[in-house]
């Protein structure tokens, strides 16, 4: 099933397009003066992928809320995107909610539930986004290329990532068999050990979507973080414990986009975790842009995340753990 899913993730984007070309949505009712993307899991890390690849091109704040409150900034020139997969995810509902005790202008975007059911009611705009996968993980590529288009249609970033995202999906079908052959290869490196990813602050979010798919897809833990953030702090404890970095799988995500200063502390950083742990590996993003580069990074890491599945012997799609969690919560009202 994620096999087939992650497969078929050139077609989404150009699914997910298709539905931004034929969504409605309204005139805003007030001027926007900020942007609040609310969404948990796999739905809201679009709306950070998003914040990130947009970040140098907003002409507004934005906020990515991931939890059951909302900014206080939040008020009717508050553009509130509201995802939610399922539609029935409590701390979002829980969130837009407040948003519209405060009068924000909201969007939704789901497969129905709850959500689809509140935003009709209220007679906020809805995008409708396939749930057949039962994924929210394996379902990323509808919700961010809806935030880029809702964003777009109202004028606070440029239209011209709908050809990224072509071109993206052409990348990631052209290059498949070496994705395939690079995913095994990076699998065979982390079979049985912690891997430790780094990169430049513009992957944070490539970096922790890679995080969210080895605990979910692979059933195990890894780490994450970015330079030059972690060079003043989390360098220093690259000493102890010597257990861990015995059994340390460290990749550096490099693109031709990275700061070049951060390119440097790369390679220097390079040199000091080989003195610890041995080995690193380097992963150098394909693409022409910075959007394409982050969904070929996405894209090669959700494989390998399916690829370390197989090697640990467990099924990638069921995430009973969350499951048990939802159940337990939803016993008390």
């Amino acid at each position: 099933m994620m096999k087939s899913l992650i497969e078929g993730f050139p077609a989404q984007l150009r699914e997910a397009m298709n539905i931004s070309a034929s969504a409605k949505l309204n005139p805003p009712t007030n001027p926007i003066r900020n942007v609040v993307v609310a969404g948990m899991g796999g739905s809201g890390i679009g709306g950070s992928l998003v914040k990130a690849l947009s970040n140098d091109e907003l002409s507004v704040p934005l906020d990515v809320s991931k939890s059951y409150g909302i900014p206080g900034f939040t008020d009717e020139h508050t553009l509130f995107i509201a995802c939610s997969f399922s539609g029935n995810t409590e701390e979002t509902l829980a969130a837009t909610e407040k948003a519209r005790e405060k009068g924000a202008m909201i969007v939704a975007i789901t497969s129905g539930g709850k959500m689809e059911a509140f935003a009709r009611a209220n007679n906020y705009d809805v995008i409708m986004i396939p749930g057949h996968s039962n994924s929210p993980r394996a379902s990323i590529g509808y919700s961010f290329v809806q935030i880029f288009h809702i964003l777009a249609h109202y004028g606070l970033i440029p239209g011209n990532h709908f050809a990224e995202l072509q071109n993206s999906a052409n990348l990631l079908e052209s290059e498949s068999e070496s994705i395939r052959e690079t995913s095994l290869e990076i699998t065979g490196y982390c079979k049985d050990k912690l891997p430790i990813l780094y990169g430049d602050s513009s992957l944070e979010a490539v970096l922790v979507r890679a995080q969210q798919q080895i605990a979910e897809n692979s059933k195990q833990l890894s780490h994450v973080n970015v330079f030059p953030e972690m060079n003043h702090n989390e360098l220093v404890g690259w000493k102890f414990p010597d257990v861990v970095f015995d059994n340390a799988a460290t990749i550096l995500l490099r693109t031709s986009f990275d700061h070049p200063r951060t390119s440097m502390r790369l390679d220097v950083c390079r040199d000091i975790f080989r003195d610890v742990a041995g080995s690193v590996w380097e992963l150098e993003a394909k693409g022409n842009t910075p959007l394409e580069q982050s969904i070929y990074l996405i894209h090669l890491l959700d494989w390998v995340s399916f690829d370390l599945a197989e090697a640990n012997g467990v099924d990638p799609f069921p995430v009973d753990v969350i499951n048990f969690l939802k159940n337990e919560l939803a016993k008390v009202a």
